[in-house]
C-alpha cells in the first residue's frame, strides 16, 4: 500500500508540475501576445499622432498660401486699377506732354546699315600629303659579314633600293590622289565663295543705291519738291511720341503754291480707352469684381482725347517745319467703323480744323483746354464727336486722281484737255454745264448767266428743297495761281447782294490759307482743282489739270 501510495503521489506531483509548466507557457504566450497588441497599439497611436501633426501642418500651409495668394490677389487688383487709370491719364495728357522745342529729324534714320548676314564659307581643310622620302633611312646597314661577302652586301643594297623605289612609287600615287581630292575641295569652295560674294555684293549695292536715294530725297525736300515734303511730314507723324494705340493711319497732302498741309487722319477707336474703373478681390469667394466707366464717361474721354490729338499733331508738325514750308495745316479727323443703325461700314470726316502757323505757334499748347482751343480756331465738328456726325472737310485733296499732274502734256479739247489753259469763256460754260448736271437731278434749276470776265455771277441755282434749298451763287476762276482771299470776300459780298443762301467758288488751282480761314464760318464752299476733276469725272468728262503747262501756254498767248 505504501509503495502504491508513493507512486500515486509521484504521479500527482508530475501532473502538477506538467500543469504548472503548461500554465507558465500559456501565460508567457499571453504576455507575448499582449505585448504585441500593445506594440501595435503604440504604432497606431504614433501614426495617428503623425497624421494629426501633418494635418495641422497642411492646414497651416494652406492658410499661409491663402494669405499669400490673398495678398497677391489684392495687390493685383490694385495694380490693374492704377494701370487703367494711368493709361487714361496718358491719353488725356497729349497736350501737357507736347514738345516745346523743335523736333529733331534726320533723313539718315531711313538709311539701311545692316551687315550682310550670310556666313562666309570657311577655308577648306585640304588632305595632308605623306611625308617626304628621307633617303638616309634607306641606306643599307652593312655589317662585317656583308663587307666580307660581296654577294651578301649587294643583296642588302638591292633590297634597300627596291624598298626605296616602292615607297617612292607609293608616295607619288598618294600625291596624285590627294591632288585630285584637293582640286575637288578647291572647286567646291570656290563655287560656295563666289556665290556668297555675289550675294554680298548685290546686298551692299542695293543698300548703297537705297541710301543714295534717301540722300536724293533729302536734297529734293530741301528744294521744296512737293512729293518729298509729303514724305517728310508723313515720317514726322510716324515718329511722334504718342501712345501706340493712337498711331493709326493717315494720308499727307501738300499744296506747294499755298503751302498748306492737309492731314487725313484715321481717328482711334473708342475701344482704346481703358474702361476699368476699379478692381477688387473678394477673399471669401476667391474672385475678382470690377466696376467700369459709364458710357457717358467713356464718351467724354473719347471727345477730349480726339480734340487733344488733333491739336497735338498740328503742334508737332509746326515744330518740325525746319524749312518754313508751312503756312497752314488742315487736320481732318476720319472715322472708320460700323454704323450701328445700318450695320454698314462707313468712312466719314467727323472733325476738321485749319490752323495758321503764325497764330498757332503763339499759344501755350500745354495749358489750353483742347475743345476751347479747337473752337477758337473755328474747327468744325458735331457737338459730340462720339456721335460720329459727318462734317465737310475744310479742304481735302483727291490723292487718287492721277490726272492732277505737273508737267504732263495731253492735248485735246474737253476729252483730255488741260482745263487750266482752256479759253476762259469755255471754262465758265463748262462749270455751268457740270453744275447743271450735278444738281438738276435733285429738282434744282440752273439759270445760266451771260458769260463774263469780270468776276461776276457765272450761274445761279435754285434749290426747291424747303429745308436746305434757296438761291446758290456759282463763280468760276480758271486760275494758275493760288486764289487769294479777296476773291472769296468778293463772292461773299455778291452772296449778300443777291440774297443767296450759299456761294460756291470753283477754280482750277487752289486756295490760300486766308481763303479757307475766311470761308470756314460762312455759307461758302471752295472747290479746288482736285475737287473739280472729281466732279467732271462723275459726269463723264475726261479732263486734266496741269498748272505748269497752263502757265507756259498762257504766257505764250499773252
Amino acid at each position: 500500500m505504501a509503495r502504491g501510495s508513493s507512486w500515486v503521489n509521484a504521479t500527482i506531483r508530475i501532473a502538477k508540475a506538467i500543469e504548472s509548466d503548461s500554465r507558465r507557457a500559456t501565460n508567457a504566450a499571453i504576455r507575448q501576445h499582449n505585448a504585441q497588441i500593445r506594440y501595435q497599439q503604440r504604432l497606431l497611436r504614433e501614426q495617428e499622432r503623425l497624421l494629426r501633426e501633418q494635418e495641422r501642418a497642411n492646414k497651416q500651409a494652406l492658410m499661409e498660401k491663402f494669405l499669400e495668394e490673398k495678398e497677391d490677389a489684392i495687390q493685383y487688383a490694385a495694380d490693374k486699377t492704377i494701370e487703367s487709370e494711368n493709361q487714361r491719364n496718358i491719353l488725356l495728357a497729349l497736350l501737357k506732354n507736347a514738345e516745346t522745342t523743335k523736333i529733331s529729324f534726320s533723313w539718315n534714320q531711313f538709311k539701311q546699315d545692316d551687315k550682310f548676314s550670310d556666313t562666309k564659307p570657311t577655308q577648306p581643310k585640304f588632305k595632308d600629303y605623306p611625308r617626304e622620302i628621307n633617303l638616309e633611312e634607306y641606306e643599307p646597314k652593312l655589317g662585317l659579314l656583308d663587307k666580307l661577302s660581296k654577294k651578301r652586301g649587294n643583296k642588302k643594297i638591292q633590297i634597300a633600293h627596291e624598298t626605296l623605289q616602292k615607297d617612292k612609287d607609293f608616295r607619288e600615287n598618294e600625291v596624285l590622289k590627294i591632288n585630285a581630292q584637293n582640286d575637288i575641295i578647291t572647286r567646291e569652295y570656290k563655287i560656295k565663295y563666289d556665290s556668297w560674294n555675289a550675294k554680298k555684293n548685290e546686298f551692299e549695292q542695293k543698300q548703297k543705291d537705297y541710301n543714295e536715294s534717301i540722300d536724293k530725297q533729302e536734297e529734293l525736300f530741301n528744294k521744296n519738291e512737293q512729293k518729298y515734303i509729303e514724305v517728310y511730314f508723313d515720317a514726322i507723324i510716324n515718329s511722334l511720341r504718342l501712345p501706340e494705340e493712337l498711331i493709326t493711319s493717315w494720308i499727307v497732302s501738300y499744296d506747294k503754291p499755298s503751302k498748306i498741309l492737309v492731314i487725313d487722319y484715321d481717328l482711334p477707336d473708342r475701344e482704346v480707352i481703358p474702361t476699368l474703373k476699379s478692381m477688387k478681390y473678394i477673399s471669401t469667394r476667391k474672385e475678382f469684381t470690377e466696376t467700369v466707366l459709364k458710357e457717358k464717361e467713356i464718351d467724354g474721354f473719347y471727345d477730349k482725347m480726339n480734340y487733344q490729338l488733333c491739336l497735338r499733331i498740328s503742334h508737332d508738325l509746326y515744330l518740325s517745319d525746319i524749312n518754313d514750308q508751312l503756312i497752314a495745316i488742315i487736320f481732318n479727323g476720319i472715322y472708320y467703323g460700323i454704323n450701328k443703325g445700318t450695320g454698314i461700314e462707313e468712312t466719314k470726316c467727323i472733325m476738321s480744323l485749319q490752323t495758321k502757323k503764325a497764330e498757332f505757334v503763339e499759344i501755350n499748347i500745354q495749358n489750353v483746354d483742347a475743345k476751347t482751343c479747337f473752337l477758337k480756331f473755328k474747327g468744325i465738328s458735331g457737338a459730340k464727336l462720339f456721335e460720329y456726325v459727318p462734317v465737310a472737310p475744310i479742304l481735302q485733296f483727291n490723292k487718287e486722281d492721277d490726272r492732277f499732274v505737273e508737267g504732263k502734256s495731253i492735248k485735246g479739247m474737253i476729252n483730255g484737255t488741260n482745263i487750266a489753259s482752256m479759253d476762259w469763256e469755255d471754262f465758265e460754260h463748262l462749270i455751268r454745264e457740270v453744275f447743271e448736271k450735278e444738281f438738276a437731278v435733285n429738282g434744282s434749276e440752273i439759270k445760266i448767266t451771260q458769260a463774263s470776265r469780270d468776276g461776276g455771277v457765272d450761274a445761279v441755282m435754285f434749290d426747291p428743297d424747303p429745308i436746305r434749298g434757296g438761291k446758290y451763287i456759282i463763280q468760276a476762276k480758271r486760275y494758275t495761281n493760288v486764289v487769294g482771299v479777296s476773291a472769296v470776300r468778293d463772292l461773299y459780298g455778291t452772296l449778300m447782294n443777291e440774297g443767296a443762301v450759299k456761294g460756291i467758288l470753283v477754280t482750277t488751282a487752289n486756295y490760300g490759307a486766308d481763303s479757307y480761314e475766311f470761308a470756314k464760318d460762312k455759307p461758302i464752299t471752295l472747290i479746288n482743282g482736285s475737287n473739280l476733276l472729281h466732279m467732271l469725272q462723275n459726269h463723264g468728262y475726261n479732263a486734266r489739270i496741269d498748272i505748269e503747262e497752263a502757265k507756259k501756254t498762257l504766257s505764250e498767248i499773252n
